[in-house]
């Protein structure tokens, strides 16, 4: 298992898990009432949080993203996909079906 790092969006953009018209907000460095003070809103690219299992022959085998950017993969989900693609008794090496077989 690995943590892909990638700050340049390569690899994300390579999957087609890149968000590009992600809103930035610019803060001065002040707030009113406790909240920032936002300037101008940007658009930006940034990676959709996405959790891959790829495996030895590079065939995504499992895959799961969200819409909030703060929100994270449930390890015992990611942990259950990788019992079921990858331990020795519960190995699923069919093909997969469907949209991620084009990944």
């Amino acid at each position: 298992m690995g943590l892909l790092s990638d700050p340049a969006l390569e690899v994300i953009g390579a999957y087609g898990l890149e968000h590009r018209h992600a809103l930035e907000f610019s803060t001065l460095s002040f707030s009113i009432f406790g909240l920032p003070l936002a300037l101008v809103p940007t658009v930006r690219r940034m990676a959709i949080p996405t959790t891959l299992l790829i495996d030895e022959c590079g065939i995504v085998r499992w895959i799961d993203q969200t819409d909030d950017y703060r929100l994270r993969s449930s390890p015992s989900i990611v942990l259950g996909a990788v019992e079921r693609f990858f331990s020795s008794n519960g190995i699923d090496r069919s093909r997969p079906k469907g949209p991620l077989s084009e990944v």
